[in-house]
């Protein structure tokens, strides 16, 4: 299988990373045990299809300064207002050795019991921790929901199938999706008080208690006249 090949530049440190990133570039860091850090730096957009490509479970070749090396997408850093890319991590590996990576979960089909009884499929945990080679290494992991048929039936990770060649880190016993009622909002009455009632308004507008100290206040002043 070919790799996928993200061109990268050496970083000279004459510029910093906020000017990079006015020239659409992202300043990266390329590491891994045993291996030889670099200081480098990517095309936005060429990494932008990379990512959206290889994500964080796919071996890319980065290509720096000619020589290719072996690495997985390992930490990104975003603007939080703009949710542009502002950093990135590069992982190299040996492709002989195995790696311990985090693959997302993605659920698929439909469950009768959202439709038999208004249920709703909750993905409870999104993704699951492997121990393999490098290109064993699944994209994802999915999970299909077509036999939850009753509210309350649920996937753990034990009910899935995977390959031989992938181990599995994650607690098999931990639940990934279930399926849950959808409790409809129900509109409760409230009991007013008697105390509180004597308070009311009436429909002239003029609160009962009210009337009754304005009505003592004008007697009060007759009697003064």
């Amino acid at each position: 299988m070919e790799l996928l090949v993200l061109e990268a530049k050496v970083r000279d440190g004459k510029s910093s990373a906020d000017s990079l990133r006015k020239q659409n570039v992202i300043p990266a860091v390329c590491y891994g045990k045993g291996f030889q850090n670099h200081s480098v730096t990517v095309e936005y957009q060429a990494f932008r299809k990379a990512f959206k490509q290889a994500s964080t479970t796919q071996v890319i070749n980065l290509s720096v300064d000619g020589q290719k090396l072996p690495v997985l997408i390992h930490e990104i850093d975003y603007n939080p207002i703009s949710d542009r890319f502002t950093h990135v991590d590069f992982l190299q590996i040996d492709m002989n050795k195995k790696v311990t990576a985090t693959v997302p979960v993605v659920v698929v089909g439909e469950a009768p019991a959202v439709k038999t009884f208004n249920g709703i499929v909750s993905l409870v945990k999104h993704e699951i921790e492997v121990h393999c080679l490098p290109m064993d290494i699944p994209h994802e992991i999915t999970v299909d929901v077509s036999k939850l048929e009753n509210i309350g039936d649920s996937i753990h990770i034990k009910d899935l199938k995977f390959n031989d060649k992938v181990e599995i880190l994650s607690d098999l016993e931990e639940m990934l999706v279930s399926v849950n009622e959808v409790k409809e909002f129900e509109e409760q009455s409230v009991e007013v008080p008697d105390e509180l009632k004597a308070e009311t308004t009436p429909a002239d507008g003029t609160s009962t208690e009210g009337g009754e100290k304005a009505e003592a206040a004008s007697k009060e002043e007759e009697k003064k006249d």
